[in-house]
């Protein structure tokens, strides 16, 4: 009997948390096992026009460049972890990186880049950088679990 590739493509949403570092390195191994592309992803959400407000208050173009620029940065950091991580445990991974501005919620951006990408896995933390300790699973995990096409690995 031939095995098929159950997860071609897995995806990895990244904030810099320790869940979501340790979600990376479950997705790593999965898509080592599974002979699967990689697709690590940052969101950039902003809560309130306050995140990119000058101190006047105005919301300006260089502002929200700095933002962007800063989360791209930070971003580029971890998937560098990723990268070294996979180069440690001596595995030949395809990998993508991305960095998307999230419009709606990160949720929902979560899983129409998931569908868009045609994702077969989704591995998330389970809680993010604002995360509550004593909440079982975050605002985001739960919402691409509940929402998402495709299965869902939740890491703690």
């Amino acid at each position: 009997m031939v095995e098929r590739n159950v997860f071609s493509r897995i995806l990895v949403p990244i904030d810099g948390s320790k869940c979501s570092m340790e979600a990376a390195e479950y997705a790593i191994d999965l898509a080592d096992k599974y002979n699967s592309e990689l697709i690590a992803v940052h969101m950039i959400y902003y809560l309130s026009s306050h995140d990119y407000s000058n101190l006047v208050g105005m919301v300006t173009p260089t502002n929200i460049q700095l933002i962007l620029d800063n989360a791209k940065k930070n971003a580029e950091n971890w998937f560098e972890k990723i990268n070294t991580r996979i180069k440690e445990k001596n595995l030949n991974l395809k990998i993508k990186t991305d960095v998307v501005s999230a419009i709606s919620s990160v949720h929902g951006e979560i899983i129409n880049y998931a569908e868009n990408k045609k994702v077969d896995l989704i591995v998330i933390g389970s809680k993010g950088k604002t995360g509550i300790k004593k909440m079982l699973m975050g605002s985001v995990a739960s919402g691409v679990v509940t929402y998402a096409h495709c299965p869902v690995l939740v890491v703690k």
